[in-house]
């Protein structure tokens, strides 16, 4: 029995011995890894007194979520006396698998990991008895280069529509982005408060996530932006509904846009209104309107109609071209096509199949 468990204990020391042969000490950054190639980067150490055959596995497993993202291992090979600085190109072939869905962007082993933090885990086998002689892990983040960079409206600008539309850069590269989507958030700036304090503090005016397109159309189903108040907002780039980069805070308000001077014998502006309850205004030789374009829309293509005669026939047609947010315009009418004691119906759809519309009366000669 003694003996038994003398050669027990020898045993077990042997094993201790052999794995304390082997001295792993990782020099993966802890951030700024993007491509596969950087997670090989340590340096061994064999204190035994014979070159042994080892190979590497590694598992690349999501911080979060604890999910393996991906798994490698090398081929054996041997590991000479004393250190050695390894490096991915010292290792011939490395067969990666890769687990799970942000993952799938990018299968060539010298391409790109997928944007965010993760734990790496290795251990050494001895190629020869399979048995673990070293083992260790490190957490690492992989960042894009370069966050979304904010387009419009511009930093510290003014803007003339309640209703903005929004523009950024994706972030880059983007092919570290298996799964890439958007999150945007807008505050009001309190007078006096810093912009990354009202970012972090004050209730969004708007919030949302899952924006697959690099820009968005202020929802006309939200209140309207007031006029002169500080607007501050952020784009968050997302791999995986997962937060991985974030923009500048950027700043704007919502001005009124100054009135085109007026020529003699032109009528005043009259707002054009969606739905079917138009106003009435008076034309002299063209129509005066304002329209606020929340649609961020280029162009668009009005009719006018007499809504006096039977089946309302077109009586002029056109094209208007329009700029972000307000915009005054004015439509010539056709000499000789109106009759002063009549009613016609200017109208379009812009590309929302909103139909914003006027009844209007041609002024008496």
């Amino acid at each position: 029995m003694y003996k038994k468990n003398l050669l027990l204990c020898l045993m077990l020391l042997l094993v201790l011995l052999s794995k304390a042969q082997i001295v792993m000490t990782l020099q993966v950054p802890p951030v700024g890894v993007l491509v596969k190639n950087q997670l090989w980067n340590m340096l061994l150490v064999n204190s035994g007194k014979t070159n042994q055959l080892i190979e590497i596995s590694l598992v690349l497993s999501d911080q979060k979520t604890n999910e393996p993202v991906l798994t490698a291992v090398t081929t054996p090979f041997l590991l000479d006396k004393g250190a050695r600085q390894i490096q991915a190109k010292d290792l011939g072939a490395i067969n990666y698998t890769y687990n799970g869905p942000a993952s799938l962007t990018d299968h060539d082993p010298n391409g790109m990991l997928p944007a965010g933090t993760y734990q790496a885990c290795y251990s050494i086998g001895n190629g020869e008895k399979g048995t673990t002689l070293a083992e260790n892990c490190i957490l690492v983040a992989v960042d894009p280069l370069s966050p979304p960079l904010l387009n419009s409206p511009a930093n510290e600008g003014s803007i003339y529509t309640a209703y903005p539309q929004f523009t950024w850069l994706p972030p880059a590269p983007v092919s570290v982005f298996s799964d890439l989507s958007y999150f945007l958030v807008l505050v009001a700036v309190l007078p006096g408060q810093a912009t990354a304090d009202a970012i972090e503090q004050n209730i969004p005016v708007y919030s949302g996530g899952l924006l697959r397109n690099p820009f968005l159309n202020y929802p006309s189903s939200y209140r309207s932006l007031d006029t002169g108040q500080l607007y501050a907002w952020r784009i968050v780039a997302m791999n995986s509904g997962q937060p991985t980069a974030m923009s500048e805070i950027w700043t704007f308000k919502v001005v009124v846009p100054p009135k085109p001077a007026l020529s003699p014998g032109y009528a005043a502006y009259i707002e054009l209104r969606r739905g079917l309850d138009a106003s009435l205004a008076t034309a002299g030789a063209s129509l005066n309107v304002t329209y606020d374009n929340a649609a961020a829309d280029t162009v668009v293509h009005y009719t006018i109609s007499g809504i006096q005669d039977a089946g309302n026939p077109v009586v002029q047609k056109g094209t208007l071209s329009l700029r972000r947010g307000r915009n005054w315009l004015t439509v010539p009418l056709t000499k000789g096509a109106y009759s002063s004691d009549k009613l016609y119906l200017f109208q379009f759809n812009n590309s929302r199949n909103e139909l914003w519309n006027i009844k209007f009366k041609p002024a008496s000669k």
